[in-house]
């Protein structure tokens, strides 16, 4: 019953989020709605289930403000929190969210979820535009390598697996 009601969760928000799109919400927003859905549906090694979800993005990243607008929501009893990519604590991000033209720095192996608005290095989730819809792209060695795990409900709505 838990398992359908999160896919029931998943689909939704993702549902809602593209209807949302329709009725003219910035796609950035909807790009951020994403991102904190993929969130929910990934597993991170050290488990630190009280820790604030750490976000990590440029200020210059066009998904900063849609990003930051949701600072202080739950992930999984995690408070989402919002960071410069270049703080000094960057080690200790959950997710990197990498602009498409951004040059992708140096960050940790493990425990971090590379996110990635639009082709270029690697990253475990590629958001991509595809006929005027947002999609996203998952590659599970790049998660493995970081130790990550998604929920298959979330593998299965992605555009491609690699």
């Amino acid at each position: 019953m838990i398992r359908v009601l999160s896919v029931l969760a998943i689909v939704s928000g993702l549902g809602l989020a593209a209807g949302a799109c329709r009725a003219q919400v910035d796609g950035l927003d909807l790009k951020a709605a994403y991102i904190f859905n993929f969130a929910m549906f990934t597993t991170w090694p050290d488990g630190s289930a009280k820790a604030p979800l750490v976000v990590c993005a440029s200020p210059d990243n066009p998904l900063w403000a849609g990003l930051h607008a949701l600072n202080g929501k739950p992930v999984n009893g995690r408070p989402w929190t919002v960071t410069d990519l270049a703080h000094p604590k960057v080690s200790h991000c959950d997710i990197a969210v990498l602009a498409r033209t951004a040059q992708q720095p140096a960050l940790p192996a493990t425990g971090m979820l590379v996110v990635r608005d639009g082709a270029g290095s690697k990253a475990a989730i590629t958001l991509v535009e595809d006929d005027e819809h947002i999609r996203f792209d998952i590659d599970t060695q790049e998660a493995a390598r970081s130790g990550l795990r998604f929920s298959s409900h979330l593998l299965r709505l992605a555009r491609n697996v690699l």
